[in-house]
């Protein structure tokens, strides 16, 4: 028995030598922007030297940068981290398509970490202190934040071990240096970095000419992806949604720094920061130790080994809940919602995939490729391995009909199966069918019963009439390949309907939920329908000059085929004739201006087909009434005819 307690007396002592020997680190960082950062985060999670004991954003949407942080930190396994959000820099700056990964239902309903209250230069006082000398502030951003704990908390800027900071352009001092120029973490904030510059604090440099040359060639990216772990998944996912090819390991670099120079060359400098964000070299006393020189080569090698290799791979199960691929039949009972991707009109609710211009289906325009990404369905979903998917979330979320369908264009490359899934804002849950033995390598349609799917256990019973939707989903393994456009989702036609299915749907509007203005504008009232019918209706109003109309905006320019058509349910009281046309930028279409002698009183549909060139755009919809009259409209669709 003494021997067994003096072995566990060692492990622990043996455990606490090991915990005392990691350096404390906090992160600064832009993350969302360039996607070194998300490198970074990866080499520091990865790295047994360093105990991560904050992370602070900086830039602007510096709150979406914190939750981008803290789903990713979720995802690897590190829920104990604070991460604070920080101030934005005097140069603003957005987040790209890695947004979409801040987007994620687990952020956005708060079940991931989530940010701490304090900001972050008060969160970098408080580590400061509670790791007295021992702190390594990493900078990887503009120096907002850091210039502002300076100021604000300078007895504790003082306690910190020293602060390495990715940033500037020095190109003196060495042979083969490319020129300097302002680099962006500097010149985004130069009051900022001026007085970090000059604070006399410990200040470790890593320009950006010293790390240009470490690049992430596809055989390394292929490598280090190919480990699927959570970890890679996560640098992966956030690399498939930037807008470049081949990152350049800047961040990672000031994070290697931090325990390890053996693949760096150093020089003490004094340097200075001009007006314009440069830093230049000054004669006098060295203030920085900066990096000159890396073995690009060895440096890349070295990272891709030890973050792979943290985590086992995970890859999902096979999805459960098998349909088939039917008919979409003929003309819709109603279009609940329609996305070709040809517009950025609705980008916004691009909540998975990236636009893809080149392998697009023919005559089309522009598709979504599939990204990285967890299970949307955080609840029943496996979260711990991710797929690859297209989601396209529809604002406000439609009520379905009893025969909810769903067609769509996709290409295939590395599977035969789909997952479709679709969210009950209802409900609160998931539901979704697979479909296998699809056609791979080109181009193809797809059409599924919706009423199919099913929560992953089984349960949730059949998607019914009146129930909210949100997020249409697409999912495949995360090893494929996917594409999709022309997203249709609709209730199957009525027994008696002639009209072929619409070849193309240019925009549907039905006003059952959302609001007037906001995700529905133009001229004219939502009001609840008259029983026996439910939900919502659009009705005409007053002009302060003119006739009552009834204007209906279509949230931006959409291009139109030279054959169009314009079909709507209405009830019209006080008249018989109203005068309907398609607009631009407040002007008429020459060629849809037309005039429709309508039934009155109750309530009926109509449809008005337009001859035009096929180079027209619209943007709005509009009925002209005569003094008197009064419109109800419904269930409009804008539509190039099958």
């Amino acid at each position: 028995m003494r021997l067994v307690a003096c072995l566990l007396s060692l492990v622990v002592l043996t455990s606490s030598v090991r915990a005392a020997d990691k350096i404390p680190v906090l992160i600064d960082t832009d993350i969302g922007s360039d996607v070194d950062d998300a490198f970074a985060l990866a080499l520091a999670v990865a790295s047994p030297e360093l105990d991560i004991v904050g992370v602070t954003t900086a830039g602007a949407s510096a709150d979406d940068r914190a939750w981008l942080t803290c789903r990713f930190l979720t995802q690897v396994g590190l829920k104990n981290i604070p991460v604070a959000i920080g101030g934005a820099p005097v140069e603003k700056f957005d987040l790209d398509w890695q947004i979409q990964y801040r987007r994620h239902p687990a952020a956005i309903f708060n079940r991931t970490l989530k940010p701490v209250k304090e900001p972050a230069h008060e969160l970098m006082a408080k580590l400061a202190k509670q790791h007295d000398g021992k702190l390594v502030v990493v900078c990887l951003g503009p120096l907002t934040n850091v210039a502002k704990f300076l100021k604000e908390s300078p007895d504790a800027a003082k306690k910190v071990s020293r602060f390495v900071v990715m940033g500037g352009s020095v190109a003196v001092g060495y042979d083969g240096a490319p020129k300097a120029e302002p680099e962006w973490n500097i010149k985004t904030d130069v009051p900022a970095a001026k007085a970090v510059f000059t604070s006399g604090l410990p200040l470790t440099v890593i320009p950006l000419d010293a790390t240009a040359t470490v690049k992430v060639e596809k055989a390394a990216r292929t490598k280090l992806f190919s480990a699927r772990t959570m970890l890679t998944y996560q640098v992966q996912n956030l690399y498939e949604l930037w807008d470049k090819e081949t990152p350049v390991l800047f961040d990672p670099v000031a994070v290697a720094a931090v325990f390890s120079e053996k693949f760096l060359t150093f020089k003490e400098l004094r340097l200075e920061v001009s007006d314009t964000g440069m830093t230049l070299a000054k004669d006098g006393k060295s203030n920085v130790r900066v990096a000159t020189a890396i073995k690009p080569d060895e440096f890349v090698t070295w990272y891709v080994d030890r973050v792979r290799t943290v985590g086992t791979e995970t890859l999902p199960e096979k999805p459960k809940h098998a349909s088939k691929l039917i008919e979409p039949g003929m003309f819709p009972t109603r279009v609940h919602v329609a996305e070709d991707y040809d517009t950025d009109i609705e980008k916004r609710w691009w909540m998975c995939g990236k636009g893809e211009v080149k392998d697009v289906r023919p005559s089309g325009i522009r598709a979504q490729r599939a990204v990285l990404t967890q299970d949307f369905d955080d609840r029943q979903g496996n979260m711990k391995t991710m797929d690859r998917a297209v989601i396209f979330n529809p604002v406000p979320g439609p009520p379905m009909g009893p025969n909810t369908r769903l067609r769509f264009r996709y290409k295939l490359t590395g599977t035969d199966t789909i997952r479709v899934q679709l969210y009950s804002l209802t409900n609160g849950y998931h539901r979704y069918l697979s479909v296998g033995g699809l056609e791979q390598g080109k181009w193809s349609e797809g059409c599924v019963d919706m009423t199919h799917m099913r929560r992953p256990d089984g349960t949730g019973g059949v998607l019914a009439a009146d129930e909210r939707i949100d997020d249409i989903q697409f999912y495949i393994d995360p090893r494929a390949e996917l594409l999709i456009d022309d997203v249709i989702l609709y209730d199957a036609a009525a027994k008696d309907e002639k009209r072929p299915f619409p070849k193309r749907v240019v925009f549907t509007a039905w006003f059952d939920t959302g609001k007037q203005g906001k995700e529905w504008p133009g001229d004219f009232e939502i009001v609840n329908h008259e029983k026996p019918l439910t939900w919502k209706t659009a009705k005409s109003v007053k002009r302060e000059k003119g006739d009552p109309w009834l204007r209906i905006d279509m949230r931006g320019a959409r291009p139109l085929d030279a054959t169009t058509e314009l079909t709507f349910k209405y009830k019209l009281t006080g008249a018989g004739a109203i005068k309907a046309q398609l607009g631009s930028q407040g002007k008429p279409i020459e060629g849809t201006q037309t005039t429709l002698l309508l039934t009155r009183d109750k309530w009926n549909e109509t449809t008005v087909r337009f001859k035009l060139t096929g180079k027209e755009t619209a943007n709005e919809i509009t009925f002209q009434l005569p003094e008197g009259a009064e419109l109800l409209v419904d269930d409009v669709l804008l539509y190039t005819p099958g």
